[in-house]
């Protein structure tokens, strides 16, 4: 038998979810609700509990199913006609008319459970609505027999029931059609049979999978089939197919497309950022925007027509949203509960700022793959790091003393925090300061400034300032939450003299990992360029009972030549080597001109080979949007003159990017991809040294060398395709370097444009040596 858990509060906001779409509360608003449930608590009369906890399961006979409903009273009186409160905060001014119905219905969900559970006549409930301090605002009374609180509880119950119902029939039908899924194509590819086997049991044992799988062996399927599998079976309830770039979700589309083409029925959606799906770009709130107001009662009819329809994209999703006048970004997310396979962000999983609580707070039935995982230490180092940012802080102050004078709450408390963020600089005149520990004085300060722009909607600022004074609120939001993590996996320094930006850099992005994923049905984290995965179990703090694998590539080696020169790519050398470069890039050229990228570790590097470069080249420059990208790659894909292009190495155009058969011909790479030198990486370094050893291995080499061999996976693609991969820089010829290097490669050295020449002659590229 099946059991669904849910809360009475859970249950209640399902069906009374109130109508518009709001703002969400501030920190301050919870803290203070937790210090008045407490202060109340504390003021009742003898005999009365705190925080009584209930249980009651409700049998779906129909269903094979038992609703498992939980909760616990805020205060409680064991009597012959027992007595409740629910208790909620009241921050108005006038005092409430009437009890919110969700507040009401709750607390008549904990009486029927007393009901169920005892041979009482009456229970007594009240809605206590009090201030921070515990004093009664207002206060709501109720008294129900058991027949009364029935029918009002069966009110709530059965719309959950209906929708369970819903869903269910949904679940028997996919399982159905997922059963008699076959593997779309004749025949595996080397290596993608073991790796389905390898995700198909790190699902069944609910554990985690690190994967190596080289460009081209069909990554998406060999993740995708055998966790439809076991969804069909089972064993999760949900995928979650994690990206971290947009341009990489149409692979796993493509893999549901192909699998579409058999009998299937299924729930697939794409969850795309709000600025990409906010039709209005108005501010949600039901003053402002039409979709907002009233959005919670339209949006079950909605959700009624998706669960009829088969197609879940953005632009049937888009549409129904049209049609009834909903908020396309919340609507989504209501869709992500329903969903069988929701490919999204990585940050809705690991940010603390966005990531679905509805999902990971509730949800252990789920299964996540994680797309280009050798991302993830830096993605969730970033989401986990936050700043006050002192230079924006100040110039919001002064738009603020300029609306409304230098009395107003926002400049006093913008003022105490950059007074704060003053007196920590023991030198004014340093550009870096690290500091061992940040004092609770600034923290108070921070806590207030962010709960004032919480409960300060409109300041009147102009648009621009707004934006700067939402950013200033994230980064306060995230360097609080920071500040709850366990200090020993943070640094903490300043950068910017007299008015420094204060951060809290996270350091161990592998416990956060670790943490959120212990407990759900496996997590397949996979990419081209996990190797090694020794080195990645670490990072990420991976149990030893975790799997590795690594597969081999599938392509014939004979097809790729990688020719090794070594060049002295450090920065020191870089002026004096650039004749050196030129001659190789034009050796390339002369070889056979054809269709290459040269991957370069900096825009002022990569310029200043372009002023002395004689081949025509196209030259990438900083922030191209997504239609400069898509015609910077035009000639790849659209004609067959031959193209070079300089480009920045670990940019848009070095991971990413499809350019199968003839479109690219080959690659050059100069340097070996090391992280630029910074105040960030040196402390980064050092706590990996102090932590895990092999400090410079883990944080520069490794994340360095991961870097080359995605720009170098753009060249083979599929089983036909031929081409060459130039590596220049000498020390690549290192044990490190060279044992960090891709497996399958076969280094070649001497003279590039003879080695060259044999390749394209005759397609005999020897041994490596």
């Amino acid at each position: 038998m099946d059991i669904i858990r849910i809360s009475a509060r859970q249950l209640v906001e399902f069906t009374l979810h109130g109508s518009d779409i709001t703002p969400a509360g501030s920190l301050k608003a919870m803290h203070d609700g937790a210090l008045g449930h407490r202060a109340r608590q504390a003021a009742l009369d003898d005999g009365w509990k705190a925080e009584v906890p209930l249980s009651l399961d409700i049998p779906v006979e129909d269903e094979d199913l038992v609703i498992r409903l939980g909760g616990r009273m805020d205060a409680f009186l064991d009597a012959e006609e027992p007595r409740l409160e629910e208790i909620k905060l009241w921050s108005g001014r006038e005092q409430p008319e009437e009890a919110a119905p969700a507040h009401l219905f709750q607390a008549r969900v904990y009486a029927w459970m007393l009901f169920a559970d005892r041979n009482i006549a009456r229970v007594h409930l009240a809605i206590v609505y009090v201030s921070r301090n515990g004093e009664v605002r207002g206060k709501f009374t109720e008294s129900l027999n058991r027949q009364e609180c029935r029918e009002l509880f069966e009110s709530i119950l059965l719309p959950y029931l209906h929708y369970v119902r819903t869903i269910r029939k949904h679940v028997r039908a996919r399982n159905a059609s997922l059963l008699h899924l076959s593997f779309p194509f004749p025949s595996w590819r080397g290596g993608q049979r073991d790796m389905a086997v390898q995700v198909y049991t790190c699902i069944s044992q609910k554990r985690r999978l690190l994967a190596s799988m080289p460009t081209g062996t069909g990554k998406s399927m060999a993740v995708l089939f055998p966790a439809l599998k076991a969804l069909g079976q089972g064993l999760t309830g949900q995928l979650f197919y994690l990206t971290s770039r947009n341009t990489q979700r149409e692979a796993p589309l493509e893999a549901v497309r192909l699998l579409g083409s058999q009998p299937l029925h299924l729930f697939c959606m794409v969850l795309q950022a709000k600025e990409h799906q906010c039709p209005e770009h108005l501010q949600c709130s039901p003053d402002l925007c039409p979709r907002a107001g009233g959005h919670f009662l339209r949006d079950n009819d909605a959700l009624e027509e998706m669960l009829r329809l088969d197609d879940w994209s953005p632009e049937k999703i888009r549409s129904v949203c049209d049609q009834y006048c909903l908020c396309p970004f919340e609507f989504s997310l209501r869709l992500t509960e329903i969903a069988d396979i929701v490919i999204c962000d990585y940050n809705y999983a690991f940010d603390p700022a966005v990531h679905l609580q509805r999902i990971f707070d509730r949800v252990t039935n789920l299964t996540l793959l994680i797309d280009e995982a050798h991302h993830l230490p830096e993605r969730i180092r970033d989401m986990l790091t936050g700043s006050v940012a002192g230079p924006d802080i100040r110039r919001l102050r002064q738009k603020t003393g300029q609306l409304h004078g230098r009395r107003h709450p926002l400049y006093k408390a913008m003022s105490g925090v950059l007074q704060s963020l003053t007196g920590l600089s023991r030198d004014p005149d340093c550009a870096e300061q690290v500091i061992r520990s940040v004092p609770s004085s600034l923290l108070n300060r921070i806590s207030a400034l962010t709960d004032l722009i919480s409960e300060t909607p409109d300041p009147g600022l102009s648009p621009e300032d707004s934006e700067l004074l939402r950013d200033v609120h994230s980064g306060l939001l995230s360097f609080q939450r920071a500040m709850e993590q366990d200090p020993e996996d943070y640094a903490f320094f300043l950068r910017g003299g007299k008015t420094p930006v204060l951060t809290a850099l996270c350091l161990n992005p592998g416990s956060h990992f670790a943490r959120l994923t212990a407990r759900l049905s496996g997590t397949v984290a996979f990419s081209a360029t996990m190797h090694p995965l020794s080195a990645m179990r670490r990072i990420l703090c991976i149990d030893p009972e975790d799997a590795l694998f690594e597969a081999p590539s599938p392509f014939p080696p004979e097809h790729l030549l990688v020719i090794r020169q070594n060049i002295d790519t450090r920065f020191s050398s870089r002026t004096a080597t650039i004749p050196a470069l030129v001659r190789e890039i034009e050796a390339l050229w002369a070889s056979r001109p054809g269709r290459y990228i040269v991957f370069f570790p900096s825009f002022a590097y990569l310029r200043q080979v372009a002023e002395q470069l004689k081949v025509p080249a196209q030259v990438q420059t900083p922030g191209l949007t997504s239609e400069e990208r898509e015609q910077f790659l035009l000639p790849y894909r659209s004609a067959s003159e031959p193209v070079l292009s300089l480009c920045v190495l670990g940019g848009i155009f070095s991971e990413g990017i499809d350019l199968p058969g003839s479109q690219l011909d080959g690659v050059v790479i100069v340097g070996t991809g090391l992280p630029q030198v910074c105040l960030e990486n040196t402390l980064l370094r050092e706590y990996l040294e102090r932590t895990l050893g092999q400090g410079y291995y883990l944080a520069c080499q490794v994340p360095g060398m991961q870097k080359i061999a995605q720009a170098a996976g753009r060249v083979i693609r599929t089983r036909d395709d031929r081409g060459v991969v130039l590596l220049l820089d000498d020390r690549y010829r290192l044990p490190v370097e060279a044992s960090l290097c891709p497996p399958f490669w076969q280094i070649r050295t001497g003279d590039t444009q003879a080695l060259l020449e044999s390749f394209w002659g005759t397609g005999d590229v020897g041994s490596g040596k």
